[in-house]
């Protein structure tokens, strides 16, 4: 197969652990979610693959696999032709190596990588988490940078999410831009089904109704499948749904106009 990425192929079998060190590279560059070049999407998403790899053996990394994949998707601004490609080169890689090397080496070789790139995400973490936490955006409310570092650093996604559709009860405005809607979408593709189970009633009922991102049909599907769920055990059709929706939202708004209000959660000061 004609190699797109000649340095990287020919390192694999010299050391294993290059590959790692060349992901760990291209996240400390590609950790702002701008477009990646294939190259490093290709990097990013082995991580994620090698991640869940080692979440599969019960393998206990500090970070899921689920930032890997969903910083990939901030790269990639959701691609489905890079994400078939990154996905295709990665596996085509590791069924060479196994070929090669053995199941054993490559196993060894892969959870190299899923500890490397877990370790990156925490110091990246770190690095970032004094910077930019206590930065906000033109509107007042905390950046989409610091929610992002919260996130990463605390680990509940569910409370970002209180505080953004405390701080937007309605949603973004459709034709505007608006960094924090898109960084909701991306925490919902990154708690995945199980973690949204976790989120709370206000979050998911007013994301489902709302507009929040400009375009994520991942976040999309896993929202509309939990309130769906929610309606089911709640006894509610859509109609019912759509008005505690909105009644939620009314009461989230007439709090935020008083200066002292707190908001669903404990996210920062709520200022």
């Amino acid at each position: 197969m004609p190699s797109a990425l000649p340095g990287r192929r020919d390192t694999l079998h010299a050391s294993p652990g290059v590959l790692a060190l060349g992901a760990a590279a291209c996240l400390l560059v590609a950790a702002a979610p701008l477009r990646a070049n294939t190259e490093d999407a290709e990097l990013i998403y082995e991580c994620g693959l090698a991640m869940q790899f080692a979440e599969k053996e019960d393998i206990q990394l500090p970070v899921s696999s689920n930032r890997a994949m969903g910083h990939f998707a901030e790269v990639t601004r959701n691609d489905p032709n890079l994400r078939n490609e990154a996905d295709r080169q990665v596996r085509a890689v590791w069924d060479g190596m196994r070929k090669s090397d053995g199941r054993p080496a490559l196993e060894r070789y892969v959870l190299s990588v899923a500890q490397d790139c877990s370790d990156l995400y925490v110091e990246l973490a770190e690095r970032d988490a004094a910077a930019v936490e206590g930065e906000l955006n033109s509107l007042g409310t905390l950046s989409a940078a610091a929610l992002r570092s919260y996130a990463t650093r605390m680990g509940d996604l569910g409370e970002i999410a209180n505080y953004l559709v405390y701080n937007y009860p309605y949603g973004k405005d459709l034709f505007k831009p608006n960094e924090d809607g898109d960084l909701l979408g991306q925490l919902v593709v990154e708690a995945g089904a199980s973690g949204l189970r976790r989120w709370s009633d206000e979050a998911i009922y007013a994301i489902a109704n709302k507009h929040y991102w400009q375009y994520n049909p991942p976040a999309t599907r896993l929202v509309d499948a939990e309130y769906r769920r929610r309606m089911r055990m709640m006894r509610q059709t859509q109609s019912e749904a759509q008005r505690w929706a909105q009644r939620a939202a009314d009461d989230r708004a007439a709090q935020a106009r008083r200066a002292n209000a707190p908001y669903v959660g404990s996210l920062g000061s709520g200022s």
